[in-house]
């Protein structure tokens, strides 16, 4: 007598790529690492100056030559 089959794995639910990453569970909530309070200086003057320092606005970075990107910045 054969043994009967063991049941199959379920197949997945049928949803889009956003819907997973948008309901996989984590989190909505960013918690940030306590830092330092020199480096929350640092990365306050650093993400609130603009340009080079010298009150000049900056340039846009451009691509390596050989990837064709449109000029970021």
């Amino acid at each position: 007598m054969m043994a009967a089959a063991p049941d199959a794995i379920p197949a997945a639910p049928r949803k889009t790529l956003i819907e997973w990453i948008e309901h996989d569970g984590d989190a909505t909530d960013i918690t940030r690492p306590t830092c330092d309070i020199r480096v929350q200086a640092f990365h306050l003057r650093f993400a609130t100056e603009p340009g080079d320092r010298t009150g000049q606005e900056a340039e846009p970075l451009r691509p390596p030559p050989g990837l064709r990107l449109p000029p970021l910045g």
